[in-house]
């Protein structure tokens, strides 16, 4: 943890930082942070066992964190490279996930509506 005094408005603040490689004993427990009025706030803490999908040769990810609104296409599709698979909307935003290289859908791997993180498959072309 390193201490450090942060001026916001004209306000000072004394913080304490932790460093992310710090080990996961050490991010147990976090004492909560007076951000002015009175309000103390605790961040919650991410889990040392949490991974990051991963992704197979072949699949297409989900290129931001959001939510599935559409496939265009199907298992058993044949798709070319560049080729629109699916849609997913994030921020009022609809960003296009398109296909790197040609072939056939094997497999969809979520859902309409499902929440998808970043580098999430979302397709496998074979």
């Amino acid at each position: 943890m390193k201490k450090l005094r942060i001026t916001v408005d004209g306000k000072v603040y004394d913080v304490q930082v932790e460093s992310l490689d710090e080990t996961a004993q050490t991010q147990a427990t976090r004492p909560p942070v007076n951000l002015g009025g009175g309000a103390l706030v605790s961040a919650p803490l991410s889990s040392a066992s949490a991974k990051a999908p991963t992704a197979a040769p072949g699949d297409v990810v989900s290129p931001l964190a959001g939510r599935v609104i559409s496939f265009e296409c199907k298992v058993g599709d044949k798709v070319e490279a560049g080729a629109q698979v699916a849609t997913i909307e994030a921020m009022k935003m609809n960003t296009y996930v398109n296909t790197p290289s040609a072939g056939t859908v094997s497999a969809i791997l979520a859902e309409i509506g499902d929440a998808v993180e970043e580098g999430q498959p979302l397709v496998t072309i074979q």
